[in-house]
């Protein structure tokens, strides 16, 4: 069994939470997703995503991206945080060279779209 293999048989059963407002990146990155993880969760906003979180309070990463209406991944990472000060969360975003590590409100922030390469640099750092 390869590197690859070993990381996704550590997480592939960990229960993901992905938001995003932009329908194609929520069906291409959901996809994607599940190539890895057996269990994600798409949610359309940050408020949307924010109540499935507290209903259930099962979830193992949240991936969101920063920039969505109704309430941005910042916010909803922020009253996730405050329900649990370990979730790991990951943002994704657009914008270049924004500093997305304040305050511990985020594990890893990357660049949009998701790469093979970042799902690598998340399985590794969960796998940890």
């Amino acid at each position: 069994m390869n590197e690859i293999e070993q990381l996704k048989e550590k997480v592939r059963n960990l229960k993901v939470l992905f938001v995003d407002d932009e329908e194609d990146i929520r069906e291409a990155t959901g996809t994607f997703l599940r190539k890895f993880f057996d269990n994600v969760v798409i949610c359309s906003n940050g408020e949307e995503g924010l109540e499935i979180y507290s209903k259930t309070k099962d979830f193992d990463i949240v991936i969101t991206d920063m920039m969505m209406p109704k309430m941005n991944g910042a916010v909803m990472a922020r009253k996730i945080k405050d329900i649990d000060k370990n979730m790991f969360i990951v943002f994704i975003t657009a914008l270049r060279n924004i500093e997305l590590y304040e305050d511990g409100l985020c594990n890893i922030s990357l660049q949009k779209p998701i790469s093979f390469e970042d799902i690598i640099l998340i399985m590794k750092e969960l796998g940890n």
